[in-house]
């Protein structure tokens, strides 16, 4: 309901500004921004201007690390649930700790609605794998004799089985709040800047896109061979004998550019926080593909 409520207020928002006709678009939501949100981030305007976008560009980077990384050990549809319930959540504390944005009664309790989602959904997954690993256990009916001499090996192999599957979803999700926390700080930085600072939006995209390819590349030459990151040498045989993977690391840069320019835009234009309750509806999206795949698969 809470999320509902903000799409409706940011499209009767949105349709305002259209019928005043202004040459301008609003300088970001000033709803719940008080004399102290001034003074708290006086900060801001004591950063060179070009260092600006190097915080939200770190941040974005190590975020992006960690939710790719995420993937790995957990579905890419629980995933985005799990991110996008913890972003938002975590967007409003952000707001009002950082921003010292006032947020109103009826936001939080929305808040504590979607962390408790969040929990549910969180536990759902680990139980599901529990069970998906307890039912791929090994089998060892080759006689009785067999088994009784394999008893304590087959209890020991099922309860390494199990337990590393366990592990790998609570390795996932540890990731997932890492992630969600650097993208909110990623967030409210880009959000400070563009509004505290008057810094350019497309500016701050295409500065951090470069700070990030520069640090990332610095990063991936010196030690993405010898920590197990990458095998750089595989990936470049793998690119060279593969034309599929190479248009697709020509086209997904580019998707990335309409997301990251879709993204600065409405935070510009609103807020940090009501970026993260517009960004649910790609959960809505995620979902209902992998259904999709799911049902048409089968």
């Amino acid at each position: 309901t809470s999320i509902v409520f903000e799409m409706y207020k940011s499209i009767h928002t949105s349709i305002s500004l259209l019928l005043k006709n202004n040459d301008e678009m609003p300088n970001g939501s000033n709803h719940g921004l008080t004399p102290q949100s001034a003074e708290r981030i006086r900060w801001a305007h004591d950063i060179p201007y070009y260092v600006r976008p190097a915080i939200p560009a770190l941040f974005n980077l190590l975020n992006s690390a960690l939710r790719w990384a995420s993937l790995v050990y957990i579905d890419a549809s629980v995933a985005e649930m799990l991110i996008s319930g913890l972003e938002l959540t975590l967007s409003v504390v952000a707001a009002r700790v950082i921003r010292k944005r006032m947020v109103s009664r009826s936001r939080w309790v929305g808040v504590v609605i979607v962390a408790v989602g969040v929990v549910v959904i969180e536990r759902a997954n680990n139980w599901k794998h529990q069970q998906q690993q307890e039912e791929e256990q090994p089998d060892d009916v080759d006689g009785v004799e067999a088994s009784n001499n394999n008893e304590n090996d087959n209890n020991h192999s099922s309860s390494n089985v199990t337990r590393s599957g366990a592990q790998n979803v609570t390795i996932g999700v540890i990731l997932i709040i890492l992630q969600s926390i650097l993208s909110v700080l990623q967030d409210i930085g880009e959000e400070i800047f563009m509004q505290a600072t008057t810094f350019p939006a497309m500016m701050m995209l295409g500065m951090e896109g470069l700070y990030g390819f520069v640090i990332g590349l610095i990063i991936y030459a010196t030690i993405g061979n010898k920590f197990g990151i990458e095998d750089i040498d595989d990936t470049i045989s793998m690119l060279t004998n593969n034309a599929t993977l190479r248009w697709w690391l020509l086209g997904l840069p580019l998707l990335f550019l309409l997301t990251g320019i879709f993204n600065i835009k409405a935070t510009e234009v609103t807020s940090a926080m009501t970026r993260n309750v517009w960004k649910n509806l790609r959960t809505v999206l995620v979902w209902s593909i992998a259904l999709c795949i799911f049902y048409l698969g089968n």
